[in-house]
């Protein structure tokens, strides 16, 4: 299956921030599939104080949020960035103006349009989502009126097919017939409960697909255990596996998107204790992901390594240490590298050949250096920004409220991430989506 290139998509790096004769402007590095640039955008008095109440930056990176927020209580537009060194990093936030938010909009909208050309889609407010030029996106937000209409046309149709069930009669003398109709709008209603407490979560903003509930009413005798073990039989073997497609880099691209019914998960920052976790959920729904670990942290985990390459991972070098290796020099970077390749192959049963760089922070002289080695570069064009999450539903909201299609998703060896994973799945594969691996 070929890759596509991603033609637009990057990351914002705050390089300066200055006022010259009334005029604010801010100079940014735009880290993108082809390399970097340097580009002077102006902006506002009101963002600029705002931005500046939060320096000094000097001596420290300092990454762009490309997904400013509208605040209904003040009524007034926010973002973020995120403040990093090598021992820490820190997120602030800042007010914005409403021109300052639309520029962000429309970096994102840059950085998830597809790879063929079409005309750019108008968002006229920051809580509507990215969909691709001439196609209509339904809305995953019913409102009241029309959720209560269409679960109650739900209930209906269920009870109606169970009632149609038997050999297509109506109503039946027999006793299985008298049962299952009780059991199905029992089980009906519940399901209509659940999707009404989920859709009303303030946290994920989508209606998912009703689940089946498993009811047993005291008042109707239960299905014998034969007949129990003979349906769980059935439904097992019509479950269909999902299959993993290996993608081969072709190492001319910092960055790649995959064509559209495609989705890769990508896990940055192990191994760690949650390395396990991790692959046991992946091989249980048959997909695959691209673990990217750290050299160091392998050098104290090396189980962790050999356990996810033994499961069909594909491991990958996030560096040794975790630096920023654009501020390394030539040398440094040789030996950075050759020595986390070097202990993740003492674990492994194959070459590394994948290299994800700290923080996304990539040069010319770094990616020539890696090209040399042997890798590939691979970025991503989805960041679930899961390293800040406080719980699961935080990080699902941003695979409910972004367009799967295509991404290569950003996520850590996390606590959070790990209780959100299975639903993850589920939802990717519910879309119908295919699961890709790069090697």
């Amino acid at each position: 299956m070929p890759v596509h290139p991603a033609i637009a998509a990057r990351m914002v790096e705050l390089l300066s921030l200055e006022q010259r004769q009334g005029v604010y402007q801010m100079e940014v590095g735009l880290t993108h599939s082809s390399g970097s640039a340097r580009q002077i955008l102006f902006i506002d008095e009101y963002t600029y104080v705002q931005l500046s109440m939060l320096g000094p930056f000097a001596g420290q990176r300092v990454r762009l949020s490309l997904y400013p927020k509208w605040d209904p209580f003040r009524r007034s537009f926010f973002s973020s960035l995120i403040k990093m060194n090598q021992t820490f990093s820190e997120t602030l936030y800042y007010g914005c103006s409403e021109e300052y938010a639309s520029q962000l909009v429309k970096a994102r909208q840059e950085e998830e349009r597809p790879a063929e050309p079409g005309p750019a889609a108008h968002v006229p407010s920051l809580e509507l989502h990215h969909h691709k030029p001439g196609h209509v996106r339904r809305s995953r937000i019913l409102r009241p009126a029309r959720a209560i209409l269409l679960r109650g046309i739900l209930f209906s149709c269920l009870i109606a097919l169970f009632l149609l069930r038997m050999d297509g009669k109506l109503f039946s003398s027999s006793a299985e017939a008298h049962e299952v109709p009780v059991q199905s709008a029992v089980a009906a209603s519940v399901q209509s409960a659940v999707a009404a407490d989920v859709s009303s979560s303030p946290l994920i903003n989508v209606i998912p697909a009703v689940q089946t509930v498993a009811y047993q009413s005291s008042e109707v005798p239960a299905v014998p255990e034969e007949a129990q073990e003979d349906t769980q039989e059935d439904t097992s073997a019509a479950a269909p596996e999902t299959a993993v497609e290996e993608i081969e880099l072709d190492g001319n691209s910092y960055e790649y998107s995959l064509p559209q019914g495609y989705v890769a998960l990508s896990f940055d920052d192990g191994p760690s204790q949650y390395t396990r976790q991790i692959v046991d959920i992946l091989d249980e729904y048959g997909v695959a992901a691209n673990f990217l670990f750290i050299g160091q942290k392998a050098s104290r985990r090396p189980a962790e390594v050999r356990y996810a390459n033994e499961h069909g991972m594909p491991v990958g070098s996030h560096s040794w240490d975790h630096s920023d290796m654009t501020r390394n020099s030539p040398e440094e970077n040789r030996k950075n590298l050759e020595r986390a390749s070097r202990e993740l192959e003492s674990n492994m049963n194959s070459a590394v050949t994948i290299f994800r760089p700290p923080y996304g922070a990539v040069n010319d002289e770094l990616a020539a250096e890696a090209k040399r080695q042997h890798m590939k570069l691979l970025l991503w064009n989805r960041d679930t920004e899961d390293w800040k999450a406080d719980n699961a539903p935080q990080v699902l909201r941003y695979f409910y409220t972004t367009d799967p299609s295509g991404g290569i998703y950003l996520l850590h060896e996390k606590a959070v991430t790990v209780q959100a994973l299975p639903e993850i799945i589920e939802y990717l594969q519910a879309q119908g989506l295919k699961f890709a691996v790069f090697k």
